[in-house]
């Protein structure tokens, strides 16, 4: 893939601060970053946005909103407020979209669902008023007791749908969903909701769920099919590699970068 149709994403090259991810970004011709809100703590979102702007990056997603299921009222209280604050740096940062990682199970799986549907409508006029979209990721199964109850792009795309708002869509990642027999079809059916496409490959054994990813091409995911059916689907956004390794983090930023460049260049 041509590097500008791409985007390198913070937690690739975890524990580089902000300025480090857009230098790389900019040294190795990536179109733009996309950012986990660690990079943007106590950082001027306006400089920010210039330092991009100036640079010719795009923020193709601020991740994350969401966690919606909570055990307590109160709990739910404060993670919309969070969730307001992850609104509100998406749109100072004029980002592409803001994921949601929409929460883990709490004994009450069914229970769970509804809040992740609840959450959503509550932060949507919010969203809508910044101008902000809102991406759904299904995430893998084993996920849904730590990270998130949406187990499939089948149950994302019936999510999106029943809530029904053009600022509502999919970030849809390789390592999550390659694996669905309904695949092709589900990604068909997204459509022009498909608000992010993320890659990063799967490497067998793994050796926790969160942190044993690889860099495009080092797994068994077929990366050139995943984003030729995006973009059959109408995706026309910068592709994003997002790789939590803890192989990879033990290398430096550098050598990260230039390992998703390589991996990149294979699609």
């Amino acid at each position: 893939m041509d590097l500008s149709r791409c985007s390198l994403n913070s937690v690739t090259i975890k524990g580089s601060g902000f300025t480090e991810v857009a230098d790389l970004a900019e040294k190795w011709g990536f179109g733009g970053v996309g950012l986990w809100r660690d990079v943007l703590e106590d950082l001027d979102l306006t400089g920010a946005a210039t330092r991009l702007r100036q640079s010719g990056l795009r923020v193709s997603s601020v991740c994350r909103g969401g966690m919606f299921p909570q055990p307590t009222a109160t709990q739910r209280r404060k993670t919309m407020d969070d969730n307001r604050i992850a609104v509100d740096q998406a749109h100072a940062l004029d980002a592409d979209c803001l994921y949601l990682v929409c929460g883990a199970a709490y004994g009450d799986l069914a229970g769970a669902r509804r809040q992740v549907w609840d959450g959503i409508a509550e932060l949507e006029p919010y969203a809508r008023a910044a101008g902000v979209r809102l991406a759904v990721e299904p995430m893998h199964p084993m996920m849904a007791s730590s990270r998130s109850v949406i187990t499939s792009l089948q149950e994302a795309n019936d999510l999106v749908e029943s809530i029904d708002s053009d600022l509502v869509g999919i970030g849809i990642d390789s390592y999550h969903v390659w694996w669905d027999v309904h695949l092709s079809k589900e990604i068909t059916r997204a459509g022009d909701k498909l608000f992010s496409v993320q890659l990063a490959d799967w490497i067998t054994p793994i050796h926790g769920e969160l942190s044993s990813r690889g860099m495009p091409g080092e797994g068994c995911i077929d990366m050139t099919g995943f984003v030729t059916e995006c973009e059959r689907a109408g995706y026309r956004g910068l592709v994003e590699v997002e790789v939590l390794s803890d192989r990879w983090w033990a290398e430096t930023a550098l050598v990260a970068t230039e390992a998703a460049a390589e991996g990149l260049a294979r699609i």
